[in-house]
This record gives C-alpha cells, structure tokens and sequence, in this order.
C-alpha cells in the first residue's frame, strides 16, 4: 500500500496542503500582529497628541495625566533626567525612556515597573514652558497577545482538520481516478498468451489519458499478436524447409546403408554436400534476418561504387547459368553509402532469381535519377502474377507454391533483399518488364553526394 501510486498521490498533495496551509498560517500571524501593533501604534499617537496638548505650558502636570487606568501608563521626563509627572501607577518610579537623539520612538518594552506583561512604548520630544522633555505613553499589550493567541490556537486546530479532510477527499478522488486504470492492469494481466484476440475496455464516452492509455495498449497487443504470428510461421516454415535437405540426406545415407553393394558413393557425397552448402546457405540467411528482426543494422557506412558490385556479381553469375544472356549494357556508375556486403548481396538474390526464372535474358540496368540510385534488373520469365507481387517478399514465400525446391529456392531471399534495401533507406518492388515481359524487381537507393 505504501508503495502504490494511490499513496504516493496523495501523500505528496498532502504535504503539498500542508507546506502551504503552515506557510499562510505564519504569514498570517505575522500579517496580524504586524496589523494590531499598527493600531495600538496609532491609538498611542492619538494618546500621545492629546496628553502633550493638555500639558502645553501648565506646570501642574499631574492634573493633566491620567490616573485611573491600570493597563496605562504616562510619564514626562526633563531634559536633565527629572521626572516631572507621571501617572499614578508609576508614581515614584525613575525615569523610564530611551528615546535618545530621536524625536519618537516606538517600542515593545518588559521592563517597566508595572508587572510581568509586556507594554507598547511611544516616547516624543514635546517642550514644556520653553524647556525640552520627553512624554512617554505606554499600553499593555494583553489584548494583542490574546487575539494573537486565539488565532494560533484556531490555526492549530483548523490546519489539521483541513489537512485531514483534504487527505481523505484526495485519497478518494485519486482512487476513483486510477480505478480505471488499475481494471486495465488486471484486465491486461489476466491476458494469456493462447488468448492473444482478448483486448482491453476502453471506456465509452471518454477522450481522457484514460481512454487513450487503453486504446494504445490495445495497439500495442495487436502490434504482439502480429508478431508472435510472425515468429511461430516463421519457425514451422524454417522448420519445414531445414527438414527437406535433412530428410534427402537421411535418405541418401540410408539407401547406401541398405544396400551397400550398389551404393555410388561419390555420388552420394556430391549429394550432400550440395544440400550441406545449401543448408549453411539458409541457416546464413536466417541469422541475417534475426539479427535484423533484434534491430542490427548496417555495420558500416562508407562510400560504394555500385556498379562494381554489379559486374562482381554477374562475372560470378554467369558459369552458373551459361543458357542465361544477362545484358549489363545498361550499367553505369552510380555511388552508394552503405555496407558493401550487404548491398552486394541483396544484388547477388536479385541476379540469382531472375537468372532462376529466365527462359534466355536477363537485362540489369543501373542509374541515378536525381539524388536516387536505381538498379532494375528484368528476365524474360514468367513474370510475377500482380496479387503476388507484395507477397513474394515474404519470408518462405514463392510466387507459385507448388514447385519444387531446386526450382524454387528457399524463399528468403527477395525477403532479405528487402530487409537490406530498408536498411539503407531505400525500397524495393517488382512489377513487369515492358521489355522482356517476365518480372522488373527494381532497387532504390540513396546516392552518395561527395563534397
């Protein structure tokens, strides 16, 4: 409970009320007290004025001053230190003011002769009979310090209780708030793996964080289901292809087995070693395509001659398909940035299908148009029916599924043509060739601007 949201909300609004409630609590006090000195300060003024207009020049001092208020005081001191008059309950006492070489003064004094409370001082320079004196009027300051203290005491009371009603309603409203969130929370952990087609509510009427937040979890467990979609075709696919060369191989070595006297063992060997360098093929395009699917990309950046790739690949192209015309006529320069083995392969799997599918020619042409590198190659073959034309760069995908593997290879190729095209910023599609009237699977790729 301590660590959840809900406590930690209100926890920190709490505090939040309680940091400002003490603050105002303070500055009020402060703003009080600062307000009731201001108004015993004038009544002392008034006081003042009126006891030094009585005095004027009467040498009867005593019958001017007030005598019968105990929480007053009033004393009028000679220049030379000599009390001249005082009030009653200061009859008898030295003189009392500090005033100095100021003409008045205002101050909170504890060391008059009346008792233990505290007292407001105003002390003025006044002349009396053409001589210099100073009046002193004084207040006890009971009232101040009482309505000071009831105020104290109303805040401590107060504070708390507001703190305390403030807490609950923001623990309610906190918890009515996260209420929503905390269904989407067990909703989505009640959520399996063999039940991926179960989604979240997303509350009706709502255009809140709330609505939003379980709208882009349910994206979000679409975006999951897909690929785990991905990821098990993926496997019974790969499964299903490592199975075919595995299970010629077996049956390669158990005929021999069976029969040793009729066995051709070169023959044999021949035999598996193509399906060995056919599987370590596979298996090496399987790794590409993980690595890419775990966020691998290019791993180096550098400028390149494309053309160069191009002529490397068809030079190594054509002893292994010497009844294929592959024209490079149309082959020009054209640098690239990016990863030579990778852009050289996905070249070698565009070059490899079209000689695969051509009856006679094949035609490679290499451009740049703009700030765009465009590498077409065309063949004569069968072409490339228009609703297959996006599904032909799937993984294990063949445009006719019903031929064989010799024929067909293992369908990973235009999918890793596709994944190193991506990688480095461009496209790849398919469409027919105006030319040959078989398929023109095209290559887009940044050109390399030198400074």
């Amino acid at each position: 409970m301590i660590g959840s949201l809900l406590f930690r909300l209100t926890a920190l609004a709490t505090l939040v009320v309680v940091v400002v409630l003490a603050s105002s609590s303070v500055a009020l006090l402060a703003l009080q007290r600062h307000q009731l000195l201001a108004n015993l300060d004038g009544n002392l003024a008034q006081r003042a004025d009126l006891v030094a207009e009585l005095v004027g020049d009467d040498p009867a001092l005593d019958s001017v001053l007030p005598t019968d208020v105990d929480d007053r005081a009033v004393q009028v001191v000679s220049d030379d230190g000599t009390v001249l008059a005082a009030s009653a309950n200061l009859a008898g006492a030295g003189p009392l003011t500090t005033i100095g070489d100021e003409t008045e003064l205002f101050a909170t004094r504890r060391d008059l002769p009346l008792d233990d409370d505290s007292y407001r001082v105003l002390e003025r320079s006044i002349v009396i009979g053409g001589e210099e004196a100073v009046l002193l009027v004084a207040e006890n300051t009971d009232d101040l310090e009482d309505n000071l203290q009831l105020l104290a005491l109303s805040l401590v009371v107060a504070v708390p209780t507001i703190v305390g009603l403030l807490g609950a309603l923001t623990w309610w409203l906190t918890g009515r708030t996260l209420r929503p969130v905390d269904a989407i929370r067990a909703d989505a952990d009640a959520i399996s793996d063999t039940d991926d087609d179960r989604r979240l509510p997303v509350p009706a009427g709502r255009n809140d964080e709330i609505s939003r937040l379980a709208a882009t979890m349910n994206r979000m467990l679409d975006r999951l289901r897909e690929s785990g979609d991905r990821q098990r075709r993926f496997a019974v696919d790969a499964a299903h292809e490592l199975r075919t060369p595995l299970t010629r191989i077996r049956t390669a070595v158990e005929v021999d087995l069976a029969r040793p006297d009729d066995a051709d063992l070169a023959a044999t060997h021949r035999d598996i070693r193509d399906e060995v360098v056919d599987l370590q093929a596979m298996i090496d395009d399987l790794l590409l395509l993980a690595r890419r699917d775990a966020g691998h990309r290019a791993r180096r950046h550098q400028p390149i001659d494309m053309d160069e790739l191009v002529m490397t690949d068809v030079r190594r192209q054509r002893p292994m398909t010497p009844a294929i015309e592959i024209d490079v006529r149309e082959v020009s320069a054209a640098p690239v940035l990016g990863d030579g083995d990778e852009i050289g392969r996905a070249i070698r799997n565009l070059v490899s299908n079209a000689s695969r599918h051509a009856r006679h020619r094949v035609a490679i042409a290499l451009v740049t148009r703009d700030d765009r590198v465009v590498l077409t190659v065309e063949d004569d073959g069968p072409g490339v029916d228009p609703e297959l034309r996006e599904h032909v760069f799937e993984r294990f995908a063949r445009a006719d599924p019903a031929r064989a593997r010799p024929d067909g290879g293992t369908g990973l190729g235009l999918a890793i043509t596709r994944e190193l095209a991506e990688a480095h910023d461009g496209i790849v599609h398919v469409d027919e060739s105006p030319s040959l009237g078989g398929a023109r699977f095209t290559i887009e790729l940044p050109a390399f601007q030198s400074d």
